[in-house]
């Protein structure tokens, strides 16, 4: 006996929409599919921006069935699903175009398309006992339904409906009516299901919770807390796991109504607790978003005194919720026994407002020592108080400066914000200070004051501070004829952040470049390399094997090997086989990948006045090249993630 023949394999089927099943003629039950309150919300959306445009459209592209090819449009032609037919000039009413009598998929469509008319003559169907008992979950949605004339025939027709439908099918409902209590008109709907049942079910609110939709959790986090089945525990923790913004937000904010009705009723954690909770979730890394939803929440909820004000305005990690907190406690409560907290905040605003209410409680002689804040705006509002009460900061700033024991960076940038030039002699005295800040503000100030004399910023480019050094550079950044002395600097960083002005500024000429590519400073040789670039091409060969010799310094070879590249394959593979055993990790690689790849790509064997060496290293290496390869295809496979 012959076995039959085996047939063909299934093809795969196009996943259709919910609207799609029903225009296709499929019941609602099919197109509901497990019938879960997303999926009712699923198939009214489906079916409304499916309808939302008149007339034919463009196909969206040709799809498989079976053996043969379909234009989308063919199979799905929403032309064909019922819609508002007008008069025509012979006076014809207004009506339906649909069957007659509609069918179950026809009303379904209906009760979920764009115009309202639709929708209105769907409903309308009920009174004649045409509405399947499957649509009245649509019925439900339509109680919530934008259009005013919808949505009050809709509730009368759900409202005749629940009188004949038994208790476990209501209940059913309740899942879907806590959803659409999220919309504007959707609290009727929600009253209608929950009064009938006497009650929110705990398993209505579990789905919800469990939903991947995040409009569904957080309908289950507000109807869970409102019906008293979520503490606020709970809806913390979800507001911690939750990947949604919007879900977290609902949650927090739900959390914090629960901490106040436990608190006016005595009955739950005590207000330490509850602050010490509400701190811990304010202290983790969160999107900012939530922060401040969370914080708004506490303050509606009065759950923050002024001294957790101050305390998160001080130490937020979160600048908006720091700024939040700092309104609010100066507009609400008396900021005053808070002030030494606020002006040590990191936050130069909260500080600058901690120094801005000194006077107005009385501690005016503490406005001397902000003076010498870190931060501009500070040192502003301190001189500023300071003035309004009769003294004079400029007094301080020199006192401060003439002292060599007490004088600080910020006293030297305060001194220099009041850009009084007879004040240059005193910062000339302070670029010879024994500590390395103060030069550099002192070369700053002198800089601000455009008193800086003609070598003064390359008597200091040796300077062993590295912020004298960078007041250098900043000073002469502008000037090319300034920055070429510094090319031979002392300090490589000076001559390397030279080398880059130069190019970036005043478009240095590539080939002054080259003799820096031997410089021993290993920054001042990748900035020389990034300056030569596209140019290596122009640079002799031998000059660029030499750069990458094995007895070079690694930045010398790595940039050696870099521009070789850009010469004929036999430069390229002779450089790159003399590293291959190179006692740098990264170089070694490098080496060994440039080989492999070059190796790879000729075809014929390597001529020239290298080809001798470079034959001999192949042969040296040829056991190992098998093993190159495979550990480069590793590495590769590791930096990708796979």
């Amino acid at each position: 006996m012959t076995p039959p023949e085996l047939l063909p394999p299934l093809l795969p089927t196009r996943h259709r929409s919910p609207g799609e099943r029903l225009l296709h003629g499929k019941g609602i039950a099919s197109a509901a599919g497990a019938g879960r309150a997303e999926d009712w919300v699923r198939l009214d959306l489906s079916v409304d921006v499916s309808t939302w445009r008149p007339g034919p459209r463009r196909s969206s592209g040709r799809v498989r069935v079976g053996f043969h090819w379909f234009d989308d449009h063919e199979l799905d032609d929403w032309t064909t699903a019922p819609h508002w037919h007008e008069a025509g000039p012979d006076g014809r009413p207004a009506r339906v175009a649909w069957s007659r009598p509609p069918t179950e998929s026809e009303i379904a469509l209906a009760l979920c398309h764009d115009d309202p008319r639709l929708r209105t003559a769907a409903l309308r169907l009920a009174g004649d006992g045409a509405l399947p008992g499957a649509a009245l979950p649509l019925v439900l949605i339509r109680c919530a339904d934008r259009d005013r004339t919808v949505r009050e025939l809709a509730r009368a027709v759900f409202g005749g409906a629940l009188a004949e439908v038994e208790d476990e099918a209501v209940r059913a409902l309740a899942p879907l009516a806590l959803l659409l209590d999220l919309r504007r008109y959707g609290g009727w709907a929600r009253e209608a299901v929950i009064s009938r049942i006497g009650g929110t079910p705990a398993e209505a609110v579990a789905e919800l919770l469990a939903s991947r939709r995040w409009e569904c959790r957080s309908a289950g986090v507000r109807a869970g807390a409102s019906a008293g089945l979520l503490d606020a525990a709970e809806a913390y923790a979800i507001a911690e796991r939750d990947a949604d913004v919007s879900v977290a937000g609902h949650a927090v904010r739900a959390a914090l109504r629960l901490t106040r009705q436990a608190l006016e009723t005595g009955d739950g954690p005590t207000r330490e607790d509850a602050l010490a909770r509400f701190h811990a979730f304010m202290g983790g890394r969160r999107d900012p978003a939530l922060g401040r939803t969370a914080l708004a929440a506490a303050l509606d909820a009065g759950l923050l005194g002024p001294e957790d004000l101050a305390r998160l305005a001080v130490s937020h990690h979160e600048r908006v919720a720091r700024r939040h907190a700092l309104d609010t406690l100066l507009t609400e409560h008396d900021p005053s026994p808070y002030l030494d907290a606020l002006s040590t905040a990191r936050d130069a605003v909260v500080r600058a407002a901690a120094v801005e209410r000194l006077r107005s409680a009385g501690r005016s002689d503490d406005l001397v020592r902000h003076l010498t804040d870190s931060h501009a705006r500070v040192r502003a509002v301190a001189r500023r108080e300071l003035r309004a009460v009769g003294a004079d900061p400029s007094a301080v700033y020199h006192a401060l400066c003439a002292d060599p024991a007490a004088v600080t960076p910020a006293a030297v940038t305060g001194l220099a914000e009041r850009r009084d030039p007879g004040d240059v002699p005193l910062f000339r005295d302070l670029t010879r200070h024994a500590r390395g800040p103060v030069r550099a503000r002192a070369l700053a100030a002198l800089r601000m004051l455009g008193a800086l004399p003609g070598d003064g910023p390359v008597a200091f480019a040796d300077d062993p501070d590295p912020t004298v050094r960078n007041a250098v550079l900043r000073a002469v950044r502008r000037s090319p004829e300034t920055l070429r002395p510094l090319l031979t600097a002392e300090h490589g960083t000076v001559r390397a952040a030279a080398l880059g002005l130069l190019r970036s500024r005043h478009g240095l000429d590539w080939r002054k470049a080259v003799p820096f590519l031997e410089d021993p400073a290993p920054r001042v040789v990748r900035v020389a390399r990034s300056v030569v670039g596209w140019h290596a091409s122009e640079l002799p060969l031998p000059f660029v094997l030499d750069l990458a010799a094995p007895g070079r310094p690694p930045a010398q070879r790595a940039a050696g090997l870099a521009l070789v590249d850009r010469h004929d394959d036999a430069g390229s593979l002779l450089a790159a086989l003399r590293l291959a055993d190179d006692p740098d990790v990264v170089l070694r690689w490098a080496a060994r990948g440039r080989a492999v790849r070059v190796l790879r790509r000729l075809e014929e064997e390597v001529g020239g006045p290298y080809g001798d060496e470079i034959r001999r290293l192949v042969e040296r290496h040829s056991a190992e090249l098998p093993g190159w390869q495979e550990e480069i295809r590793r590495r590769n496979r590791a930096a990708r993630g796979r």
